[in-house]
């Protein structure tokens, strides 16, 4: 593969879901998580209330892994989000009282979701919800370009599968012009300069 098309070597930024229909007395997942590209590992917490009596009010902390799906052209991938979550973290000691997976489109704005969580007494279940990404709740870090990242974690995964037809699918994105800077900056006479010496 040419220098050109190396993907980024190392990620982390933040992303923050929320997960249920709104519908009144329906139950409302906030999902907060650091997504660290290299291992493709997710770490963060999550919120699941709900308005009944008594108020359902269930803070847990996160972890897991996602995973791109490819599909066959004109449709665009899939982003798999796989997440369990417990009082303590992924080493502590304690039961698991989450289990979730999101399946969000290529660009990591919106999906569907199914969870499981355990209320003290039994395990809910909650199907086929949207997930919808929170822009305005994510706190920008240090120069952190939260656009930018989703893009070059899509990016990154297209260019590892080697799949000239995604590329192409992915031409006209904005994903696309994420891959097209990075040949342009490829091609610029510093870059050619640096390369010679």
């Amino acid at each position: 593969m040419s220098e050109s098309l190396l993907a980024p070597s190392a990620g982390l930024f933040p992303v923050s879901y929320q997960i249920g229909n709104n519908a009144p007395g329906a139950q409302r997942l906030q999902l907060d998580l650091l997504v660290y590209t290299p291992d493709r590992s997710l770490t963060g917490h999550a919120q699941v209330t709900q308005t009944t009596n008594p108020p359902l009010d269930l803070q847990l902390d996160t972890w897991g892994s996602y995973s791109y799906l490819t599909v066959q052209p004109p449709s665009e991938g899939k982003i798999l989000l796989t997440v369990q979550g417990n009082q303590g973290g992924a080493h502590a000691n304690s039961p698991l009282l989450l289990k979730l997976q999101v399946l969000l489109e290529h660009d990591w704005q919106r999906g569907v979701a199914n969870y499981q969580y355990f209320n003290g007494q039994r395990w809910v279940n909650v199907d086929n919800v949207p997930v919808v990404l929170e822009g305005q709740r994510i706190k920008q870090l240090a120069n952190v370009d939260l656009q930018t990242e989703l893009h070059n974690a899509t990016l990154e995964a297209v260019i590892a599968t080697g799949d000239g037809a995604q590329l192409k699918g992915l031409a006209g994105s904005a994903v696309g012009k994420a891959l097209h800077q990075a040949i342009e900056s490829t091609t610029s006479p510093a870059t050619k300069a640096a390369k010679k010496a």
